[in-house]
């Protein structure tokens, strides 16, 4: 650290160095932001407001902020060494409500030094849009259910209880708790709830002085315990627990005992929080680390798919937890290589470019790099490409059958050559060809300047209109995987092998779909890669009509919501996840609807033979 610096300033510098995204700053970075850093403070009940309290990024130093939406539900808990943006109305921020819940020493860095930050360092952008997105997202879909603190009690409260009589002795209970494994009994009598006993009333109530384990439990036990009903949410559990400084809180109705919920349970909820759990990654200081924190995903993934969260929405976060992964690999390869020689960019391609990936995928990416790199620059990015991959496959993201990864050289050029190669595979788009560059076309940089990436798919998006000898190809790649629906509209299910009489909603439900609506695009030079916002921006051109725009959308929502079922049940099962489904263990709704959703695709389909093949074949 600079020695010139003043001891308010090291102390910043100090406190920051620990916290989330400036922990990967450089100490001239710390220093510039502590040097700009503003400290204030901010009582209870004080609500945040862009004019009088300045916009710009809070850290807090200590205390709790909690941010509610427009109804006053709670969709974030902020706390120290964590951070939120403070936007001025023109933001749209007036609908959030930042209030401190317990004293804040915060510290402001104002908003022009932020967009300095974000300029230079993409991460704090990135990190903090994310942020306000899901809490929109938590806002308009699940009001009721904004973050898993506002779940209902009921969701995660044991059922599994000791009931004890008060008249039971002290030395019994302890053994029978003992014995069942628990660190609480209820004490209950006429089928009502009087007491509550736990590991620490026996420690501190009985065995500290020296009481006889032959007395009634009732001597030790705390009556008329405060308890919390099954509709009650996790947040009131937490209030409850810090007011009163306990850790066990039985839940109750009509004074009968129906669970007990303990203070484990809310940090496994608070655990299970996407934006929590994505912090978790961001920190990890090696593989083993990012590992460990990814076996926690497949829970987490119930939850979503449980809760009824939107497809596209679970999609999303799946996204958001890989490419957090992606991330911090390559930042724990740069502490380890060096910085990279020259400019670079980690691609993504495929599901993840369009922020469509569930669970049971493997990785597809590439690197493209800048053209001033020299012989011994690729050496490095070789070196990155193999950290980086091999971590992706220990922490669940397998390699790729097909090898297009980076790890690959033929997927690890520089700028110039995959222009090169692009042109190759377009100008003689032979079916190997027009695979790869199908791959290539859901492109997204998920590491490194933007520009580069721009260039390479403004580069590919010029030849698409004009070569009807590539579109006609690629149509002809989209019609080979039709949706598996036959005469009379029965489901077409495999007839042999491992996955006989079940149907795949991946290969021949969402593919087709993604291909289709591909195709349009490119033909029509639309930059957008997720396949939502390719058929909007379809609509929106009056390239297709708005109610098969619509048709569509409501058909890949139909397919997706049946993948992610799908795979919540398997991973309830302790199966491994695929996209295989047996048709028969749908409900009545079920089949009729996705019949529905695979005619449209077929519908969709002959459109496709219509535009691009007709008069070629």
């Amino acid at each position: 650290m600079n020695q010139n610096l003043s001891p308010e300033t090291a102390v910043i510098v100090e406190f920051l160095a620990q916290c989330l995204l400036f922990d990967e700053l450089s100490p001239e970075d710390l220093e510039n932001c502590a040097r700009n850093t503003k400290v204030s403070y901010f009582p209870v009940k004080h609500r945040f407001q862009p004019d009088k309290d300045g916009e710009g990024l809070y850290v807090l130093r200590s205390g709790v902020v909690d941010i509610f939406d427009g109804r006053g539900t709670l969709l974030q808990r902020v706390e120290e060494g964590e951070g939120f943006r403070l936007k001025g109305s023109r933001d749209g921020s007036e609908d959030s409500v930042l209030r401190v819940v317990e004293d804040c020493l915060v510290y402001r860095l104002p908003e022009e030094f932020y967009q300095y930050l974000c300029g230079h360092h993409r991460q704090f952008d990135r990190f903090f849009e994310v942020q306000a997105s899901l809490r929109l997202r938590r806002a308009e879909d699940h009001p009721d259910a904004a973050t898993l603190l506002m779940q209902p009690v009921r969701d995660w409260m044991s059922t599994t209880l000791l009931q004890v009589d008060p008249q039971s002795s002290i030395q019994v209970v302890a053994q029978q708790m003992s014995d069942k494994r628990v660190s609480s009994a209820l004490v209950v009598e006429s089928e009502k709830l009087v007491g509550i006993v736990t590991d620490r009333d026996l420690r501190s109530r009985c065995v500290a002085p020296g009481l006889s384990g032959a007395l009634p439990i009732h001597h030790v036990m705390t009556a008329d315990p405060s308890t919390v009903s099954p509709a009650q949410s996790l947040f009131d559990c937490v209030v409850m627990m810090t007011r009163y400084g306990i850790h066990h809180l039985p839940v109750a109705e009509d004074g009968c005992a129906l669970g007990i919920v303990t203070a484990s349970d809310i940090s496994l909820a608070r655990e299970e929080d996407p934006v929590f759990f994505v912090q978790r990654l961001s920190r990890q200081s090696d593989i083993a680390g990012l590992s460990l924190q990814q076996k926690r995903l497949p829970r987490l993934f119930q939850h979503w798919a449980n809760t009824g969260i939107p497809a596209n929405h679970i999609s999303h976060l799946s996204n958001m937890v890989s490419e957090t992964v992606t991330r911090r690999l390559i930042e724990l390869a740069i502490q380890k290589l060096g910085p990279a020689p020259v400019e670079f960019c980690w691609l993504s391609f495929g599901s993840q470019a369009r922020g469509e990936q569930l669970l049971g995928g493997d990785q597809d990416n590439g690197l493209l790099i800048a053209d001033n790199a020299s012989d011994e620059d690729m050496q490095w990015f070789s070196q990155l490409a193999d950290f980086v991959c091999d971590g992706l496959d220990a922490c669940g993201y397998i390699y790729c059958p097909g090898d297009v990864m980076a790890k690959t050289t033929e997927w690890r050029q520089t700028l110039s050559s995959w222009m090169r190669i692009v042109d190759r595979w377009m100008e003689n788009p032979t079916p190997d060809a027009v695979m790869r560059v199908s791959i290539f076309f859901d492109l997204r940089a998920i590491w490194g300047p933007d520009q580069l990436a721009r260039k390479l798919q403004k580069h590919m998006l010029g030849h698409t209109q004009r070569n009807s000898i590539f579109l006609a190809a690629l149509a002809r790649n989209v019609l080979q995987t039709s949706p598996p629906l036959g005469i009379l509209r029965r489901f077409v299910v495999e007839r042999n092998g491992e996955y006989r009489d079940q149907l795949n909603l991946k290969k021949r439900g969402a593919l087709p779909v993604i291909e289709l609506v591909r195709l349009r695009a490119l033909a029509n030079g639309i930059g957008a890669v997720s396949t939502v916002d390719r058929l909007r921006e379809l609509g929106a051109r009056k390239v297709m009509v708005s109610s098969d725009v619509e048709s569509l959308q409501d058909a890949f929502a139909l397919i997706s919501r049946l993948r992610i079922d799908l795979q919540a049940k398997q991973l309830a099962a302790g199966e491994e996840v695929n996209n295989y489904c047996d048709p028969r263990m749908l409900s009545k709704l079920s089949k009729v609807n996705l019949r529905d959703a695979f005619k449209i695709v077929h519908d969709a389909q002959a459109s496709i033979r219509l535009s691009y093949l007709q008069g070629l074949d």
